[in-house]
């Protein structure tokens, strides 16, 4: 079991690639992750995540989406994301990750022209490539070839995974044209900077006790714009998720067999042992101490 290493502002810390060849692919299970699912997380590069075995509930910022077999779901960078399984079936898949600037560099023309409105554009933070659509089945082959170099890795795959990764932005370009907003709109990711200073806010106080107040008095914004903004983004209620994070954390401490539950439940922000446990029953489906003695076998 693991979990994905993030920041307290949500943002993967994860390499993907280096200076050098800034692409990766990474080649997962959702079962590999606690309880079958991975945190909301972003990170700086774009990401195509191929699905190749059953299928998965995925989020990109405000939108869902269930992911099946043959499936590729692109997601731009900078957003919000996290995947879960669905009625505990099994999803296995690939998720290829590259800087931007892989594509080109920021005083480019084809940077400037074509790789920039499709980052900032709100009409494209993600969208599913489905096979028996025509152009978007190109997508998708693209995608497969791109692994199939990046694991045979023969001379001049590094060349091969840059050439085709061009070739993937035009036919992304040929597929989507209409979406991409040419005018940057700039005030969505206002709003996407907004969710991840109230998240920032929570992990750095989440063992403490937190009001609606006391996060739009740090943002100096307003209650019902500090609760609207998160909840259309993240699809839940603030208190929703600082409870939810408040799990996530005790999930580490547990590890620590010197620590009582009650001395957990009090380090990562409740008052009580019993609405502690009955909450990580909720999220986790078992109690504290099913899941130490699952982490013991």
């Amino acid at each position: 079991m693991r979990d994905l290493l993030i920041d307290k502002n949500k943002q993967e810390l994860k390499q993907h690639g280096n200076v050098e060849f800034p692409f990766r692919i990474g080649y997962e299970d959702i079962w590999q992750y606690y309880n079958g699912k991975f945190a909301c997380h972003w990170h700086k590069e774009v990401e195509f995540t191929y699905v190749y075995q059953g299928k998965m509930r995925y989020q990109v910022n405000d939108k869902i989406y269930e992911l099946k077999k043959g499936q590729c779901l692109f997601i731009n960078a900078n957003t919000f994301h996290r995947g879960e399984h669905i009625n505990k079936e099994e999803c296995k898949y690939f998720a290829m990750t590259f800087n931007i600037h892989f594509l080109a560099n920021e005083e480019e023309l084809i940077y400037k022209k074509y790789v920039l409105p499709v980052i900032y554009s709100k009409n494209l933070s993600s969208f599913v490539c489905l096979p028996e659509n025509k152009l978007e089945k190109k997508i998708i082959k693209q995608v497969k070839y791109i692994d199939k170099c990046y694991r045979k890795q023969n001379l001049f795959y590094e060349l091969e995974i840059k050439e085709h990764l061009l070739k993937l932005w035009q036919i992304l370009w040929e597929a989507f044209e209409s979406e991409i907003e040419i005018d940057i709109d700039r005030n969505y990711y206002k709003q996407l900077i907004k969710i991840k200073q109230i998240t920032q806010f929570i992990h750095k106080h989440y063992a403490e006790k937190i009001t609606l107040q006391n996060i739009a008095d740090n943002l100096h914004i307003s209650i019902s714009d500090c609760s609207h903004s998160f909840k259309k983004f993240m699809k839940e209620s603030i208190f929703e998720y600082i409870l939810h994070y408040r799990i996530q954390q005790s999930l580490y401490l547990l590890q620590d067999k010197e620590l009582s539950i009650l001395q957990i439940s009090l380090k990562v922000g409740f008052s009580n042992t019993s609405y502690y446990s009955k909450l990580f029953k909720k999220y986790m489906k078992m109690t504290p101490k099913e899941y130490r003695k699952l982490l013991k076998n």
